[in-house]
């Protein structure tokens, strides 16, 4: 009867385990009617990861970035060395030598100039020491302030010309044209005028010791001392 009994119970203890087991497997494939979805931990969706990857995604927008910013920096550097709005500096133009040209204060000194057709250029504070002007053409020009000392100007033509403040010493003027020259205190130290024709001249306050003159002309020409002269106005004769 025992055994009977025993029997019994191992055989309900059997079924029901039989159910337990259907139903966990029913429970893991996600049978059952009406039942929650059971979450596997093991599909949750990992957090963003921000350890850069592998793939290199974050050095390498670095390094755009950092090219991006040398490549500006050229450009801005080029864009500063190309500058169009700067041009040379006006000591390094050259000027031409043309009628009416300009050339103020450019340098000269020692160049042969012979035979220029210049007139009317300008040659404010240039530097002319030296130079070689025999028969050069210069009617009304403008060498306020420069530099003739020791300067050739034989037949040259300088009628109506400005000298203000003109150096000249130990240039040499022979049969040059000085007519109605501006030679207010230009120095003419030490130089020398041989037939040289200053007809209406202004020589007021000019420097000229050791000035030597051999027959020039002098008529209504104003001396260093601001007095008129008119030595020559009937006949030649040393001045």
């Amino acid at each position: 009867m025992r055994s009977s009994e025993a029997r019994g119970t191992r055989g309900r203890w059997f079924l029901l385990a039989a159910v337990l087991a259907i139903v966990a497997v029913s429970a893991a494939c996600g049978g059952g009617d009406g039942g929650e979805d059971v979450v596997d931990p093991t599909t949750t969706a990992a957090p963003a990861d921000t350890t850069p990857s592998d793939t290199g995604d974050e050095p390498l927008s670095t390094t755009t970035s950092s090219t991006s910013t040398t490549e500006a920096t050229t450009t801005t550097e080029a864009v500063e060395d190309e500058d169009p709005g700067e041009g040379p500096d006006v000591d390094e133009q050259e000027c031409a030598l043309v009628p009416n040209g300009s050339c103020s204060g450019a340098d000269f000194s020692g160049q042969d100039l012979a035979g220029a057709v210049i007139p009317g250029i300008d040659l404010t504070f240039a530097n002319l020491e030296g130079a070689i002007l025999d028969g050069a053409l210069m009617v009304g020009a403008d060498l306020t302030g420069a530099n003739l000392a020791g300067a050739s100007l034989s037949n040259t033509n300088l009628a109506g010309a400005t000298l203000t403040e003109v150096r000249a010493p130990a240039a040499v003027f022979f049969h040059t044209d000085l007519s109605h020259t501006d030679l207010t205190r230009s120095d003419l130290t030490a130089a020398m005028m041989v037939e040289v024709d200053l007809k209406s001249a202004n020589l007021t306050g000019a420097r000229m010791d050791g000035f030597i003159d051999r027959r020039s002309f002098w008529c209504s020409t104003i001396g260093s001392n601001g007095t008129l002269r008119n030595d020559s106005c009937q006949g030649g004769s040393d001045g």
